[in-house]
């Protein structure tokens, strides 16, 4: 089989490089689609973050899905051990001095349906 395959590079040198040149300009560009999981917000480049914190020991910062709302962070930073979460947003496409990220206030983590959402401003789909 790669004796073949040698065959068909000297015989089409200009078929696999052009075949070759494609996949490099379609492969990064796939990766990098701007609709992906964690884009919130493609006009501004906006990323959903997610961060449980447990005062005063410890924070962590997770992106997440544009389809999570505050009842899946607050899930999660529970299922984490925190107690308290925070909902943030982190902007790509910002002029050089706009602001490239916001957080809401701070939130204790809920058992019941008394918890309400904090969002950030300016908020990114929270």
């Amino acid at each position: 089989m790669m004796r073949y395959a040698l065959l068909c590079a000297r015989a089409h040198p200009h078929a696999i490089a052009a075949a070759l040149a494609f996949g490099l300009a379609l492969g990064p560009a796939a990766a990098q689609a701007p609709g992906d999981a964690l884009n919130a917000d493609e006009s501004s480049g906006a990323v959903k973050v997610c961060s449980p914190v447990a005062l005063p020991r410890w924070r962590s910062m997770t992106p997440v899905p544009k389809t999570w709302t505050f009842l899946d962070c607050m899930g999660f930073s529970g299922d984490m051990g925190a107690t308290h979460f925070q909902l943030g947003c982190l902007f790509t496409n910002v002029t050089p001095h706009a602001q490239k990220y916001a957080w809401g206030a701070l939130v204790q983590i809920e058992k019941s349906a008394l918890a309400k959402a904090q969002p950030p401003v300016p908020n990114c789909g929270w």
